[in-house]
């Protein structure tokens, strides 16, 4: 995939691990996806951007809560604008908006259903300049109970619309969509009863060669496996909680060459 210059409004185009040990999780990512990386320093909180093929695609920040999170974020032309609309919308506004620079304004929020979301309104940095193949983004998943509140505030807010996804196989996903795109922009699930202590959450995946090498060389580190299998186009895939208890996903994409 050439190099991503922008993001329409909507669209996935980033995601953040808040851990309470960077160095060790860099150690770890590094492991699993080959990732380099570039510090920003204490002007920024010691934010540091995960590069995978010369490209920006994740980034790592400390965080002092005991136990790590994934959260990713959607494109905006205005995180002040979206900060309104994830009010109206009933979500509650958890940081921001605020600037990071000149790279961008940032917005972090809970979402209606309870899931934690970003926003991302881009200058210098649109957000990840890789996605879909081996080390970066190639899709995200929510996973909540009420599905028609997690549907309403999404399409109020970024203007999303669910509906299905054959690769997935269930019936009760869905897929949301921005019109005019070519393809969903992520996923939506719902939790199950055996799930009750769980929170919603988003989950980023991972585009990765081999998800079974993947998924060994992730409890080697102390991961834990959460999901192992196969989705309905026959790709390996690992649901996966790294060592702080951070939970992430893998997917096998096909080679660039057989696109």
């Amino acid at each position: 995939m050439p190099e991503l210059r922008s993001y329409r409004p909507g669209e996935l185009c980033w995601a953040d691990l808040f851990t309470p040990d960077a160095p060790a999780s860099e150690r770890f990512y590094a492991t699993l996806f080959g990732w380099e990386y570039v510090h920003a320093g204490a002007a920024f909180d010691h934010y540091t951007y995960a590069a995978a093929k010369g490209h920006m695609v994740a980034g790592i920040a400390p965080s002092e809560d005991p136990e790590a999170s994934w959260i990713v974020a959607f494109s905006t032309t205005s995180a002040d604008d979206t900060a309104e609309q994830v009010s109206t919308a009933g979500g509650e506004l958890e940081d921001g908006p605020r600037d990071f620079g000149v790279q961008g304004r940032s917005l972090f929020a809970v979402d209606a259903a309870g899931a934690h979301v970003g926003f991302w309104q881009p200058r210098a940095h649109v957000g990840a300049g890789l996605a879909g193949e081996p080390g970066s983004l190639c899709w995200a998943e929510l996973a909540v109970r009420d599905t028609p509140v997690a549907d309403r505030f999404y399409a109020d807010v970024l203007g999303l619309t669910p509906g299905t996804l054959a690769a997935a196989g269930d019936a009760g996903y869905a897929a949301y969509h921005l019109e005019g795109r070519d393809g969903p922009v992520a996923g939506r699930t719902v939790l199950g009863p055996e799930q009750r202590d769980v929170e919603p959450f988003w989950m980023p995946y991972f585009g990765v060669s081999d998800a079974r090498w993947t998924e060994e060389t992730a409890t080697a580190g102390g991961a834990s496996v959460v999901w192992s299998g196969t989705n309905a186009e026959g790709r390996g895939v690992a649901v996966l909680a790294d060592p702080w208890g951070a939970t992430f996903a893998v997917l096998e994409v096909p080679p660039v060459s057989a696109r």
